[in-house]
């Protein structure tokens, strides 16, 4: 008896095999459309941050800091927002710039992925 239980066959059916595929197929479909919203998403963190370090940002009017942020985005290829879009206020702390876009990517058949955003971040260092 112990012989024929050795012999038996083990593995995925065809079947099983069909459900692996559909399921990775799936969660690669959406990685190809969920990272790139998020590689967007921290080049604009990244482009802030550079102006952040600027030394003469505390003598730099709106105006110029809206040109230095699109000059940057314009080269790390960000489409989904533009630097008229950043609100620039000031605050007890100094000034504050606001992020808030939101990205949308259509998946299938009218679903949907959407990233929101909506931050303050501090121009002073």
């Amino acid at each position: 008896m112990r012989r024929e239980s050795s012999k038996r066959q083990r593995g995925l059916t065809v079947i099983g095999m069909l459900l692996l595929i559909v399921v990775l197929g799936f969660m690669a479909l959406i990685a190809m459309k969920v990272i790139p919203m998020y590689i967007q998403y921290f080049t604009i963190k990244s482009t802030i941050e550079s102006i952040r370090k600027e030394p003469q940002l505390a003598q730099m009017g709106l105006a110029e800091i809206q040109t230095a942020i699109q000059k940057r985005f314009d080269i790390g290829y960000v489409d989904k927002i533009t630097a008229k879009d950043l609100k620039l206020r000031n605050d007890r702390s100094g000034r504050v710039l606001d992020l808030v876009y939101e990205d949308d990517q259509p998946l299938f058949y009218g679903l949907h992925v959407v990233l929101k955003v909506n931050e303050a971040i501090p121009l002073t260092p």
